[in-house]
């Protein structure tokens, strides 16, 4: 496992849990208002972490603790992902992968061998080609993505209790029209969809590209309106 970073707890990463937060180098997305822009590009210059002591870590917090989420860059690059995964489990941890979703024979070996509490993807656009113009990638590759949502979507309860679908508002890539095919995409009706404020005012991959404008308060609330008619289970952060 390529760890390049490590949170010991954090009340930001799975809603309504205290989680500790690891963090994968390396992604084979280019988003341009990715906040791990260090994670993508430059990992090789952060300091590894070894897998052991984030789980010996673990194991001495782990009644403070109510799940491990592993994010990145993204995690299902890792060859080591799935056995890291099952050693948390048996600590016992819940734990929660977040995901864009590129690498569906990963997803579903997760969901076969029911190891994920929660399953996050990262709903970045609708899974076409104005997804390949965000991510910087091709066709094929939101073919992918668009089969890992499936994997979600038809996934028994039992092998994944939790999906969440992860969207940033950014004004240069979703608006009220984008939004609304999100919403008619997403057909998983027990998924929480999280909403959140375009953060302009941190490091990220490209900031020119993705630009400074933040929609204000109404807006935000108005592009909510948007996804919950086609999708009860929303939940809107409005950031700082």
């Amino acid at each position: 496992m390529n760890f390049r970073g490590f949170l010991p707890s954090s009340f930001n990463e799975w809603e309504g849990r205290v989680a500790a937060v690891v963090f994968t180098g390396g992604c084979n997305w280019r988003c341009a208002y990715c906040h791990g822009a260090r994670l993508v590009t430059e990992f090789a210059t952060l300091p590894e972490i070894a897998p052991e002591k984030i789980t010996a870590t673990l194991r001495q917090k782990r009644d403070w603790l109510d799940g491990i989420v592993i994010t990145g860059g993204e995690p299902t690059l890792q060859p080591d992902l799935i056995e890291f995964i099952r050693e948390l489990r048996a600590l016992p941890l819940p734990v929660k992968l977040s995901t864009n979703g590129s690498q569906p024979a990963v997803v579903a070996k997760l969901l076969a061998e029911k190891l994920p509490t929660c399953l996050s993807f990262d709903y970045k656009a609708p899974p076409d080609e104005r997804l390949a113009r965000l991510a910087g990638i091709a066709a094929a590759e939101v073919a992918a993505v668009r089969e890992s949502y499936d994997l979600a979507r038809h996934a028994a309860p039992e092998n994944a209790p939790e999906i969440e679908f992860h969207t940033t508002l950014c004004p240069r890539y979703v608006n009220r029209e984008i939004l609304a095919a999100m919403a008619r995409e997403l057909t998983c009706p027990r998924a929480l969809w999280i909403l959140q404020q375009y953060e302009n005012d941190v490091e990220m991959l490209d900031a020119k590209t993705a630009g400074t404008d933040r929609y204000p308060r109404e807006e935000l609330d108005a592009l909510a309106a948007v996804a919950r008619r086609e999708h009860a289970n929303v939940l809107l952060r409005y950031g700082k």
